[in-house]
C-alpha cells in the first residue's frame, strides 16, 4: 500500500466528486466461499491504526470482489457473497466513515446486509427495519471514529450528508 508522508490531508470541500487515495477492499472468491471474514478483517485494522490513516484514507475506499467475473449472476444474487458482506457490516461498523462515496460499494453493502428478497438479475428488496438498523451500525462507526481521532465536528457533518445523499439516489433512504 502506498501511502503519503504528509501528515493530515487538509479538508475536501466535497466528499462525492472523487477519490484521491483509492483503497481496494479485494475480497477473493476463495474467501467468499470459505466464509474467510478474519483475513478480511485483519487487512482492515491498518486504515485505523492512527489518526493521520484514519484522516488519509476517509471516503477512500471502494469494495471489490474478485473471482466472479465469469459467474453470469450478479453478487447480491450470490448466498455466499451476501452472507460474508452481511458479516462484514455487522462486525466493521467503519465502513460508512471508510468507503467512497461515489461507487456502488456502500449500496452492495447495504443491498447484502439489509436485502429481504433476492429476485435475481440484481433486483433485492429491501428490509426497512434492517437498513434503519445498518444505517445506525454505520452511523455510529462513522461518529466513533470522528470522536476517537478529534476530527472536526463540520466534516462529519459533510461526510453524513454526503452519505444520506447515497442512500437517497440508491432509494435505500
Amino acid at each position: 500500500m502506498q501511502r503519503q508522508n504528509a501528515g493530515m490531508a487538509s479538508p475536501r470541500k466535497d466528499l462525492r466528486p472523487g477519490v484521491t487515495e483509492p483503497v481496494v477492499l479485494l475480497i477473493s472468491r476463495r474467501e467468499m466461499e470459505q466464509g474467510d471474514l478474519a483475513s478480511v478483517l485483519s487487512r482492515l485494522k491498518v486504515f485505523q491504526a492512527t489518526r493521520e490513516d484514519a484522516w488519509l484514507y476517509r471516503g477512500q475506499m471502494s469494495l471489490v470482489v474478485n473471482g466472479y467475473n465469469d459467474d453470469p449472476r450478479e453478487l447480491v444474487d450470490i448466498p455466499e457473497a451476501r452472507k460474508l458482506l452481511a458479516r462484514l457490516e455487522a462486525e466493521w461498523p467503519y465502513w460508512a466513515f471508510f468507503f467512497n462515496q461515489v461507487d456502488d460499494s456502500i449500496k452492495l453493502l447495504l443491498s447484502c446486509a439489509a436485502g429481504k428478497h433476492f429476485y435475481g438479475g440484481g433486483a433485492v428488496e429491501m428490509d426497512p427495519e434492517r437498513i434503519s438498523q445498518v444505517l445506525g451500525h454505520g452511523f455510529g462507526g462513522l461518529n466513533t471514529l470522528f470522536e476517537r481521532f478529534g476530527f472536526p465536528e463540520a466534516e462529519l457533518e459533510a461526510q453524513s450528508r454526503g452519505l444520506f445523499e447515497v442512500l437517497q439516489q440508491a432509494g435505500m433512504a
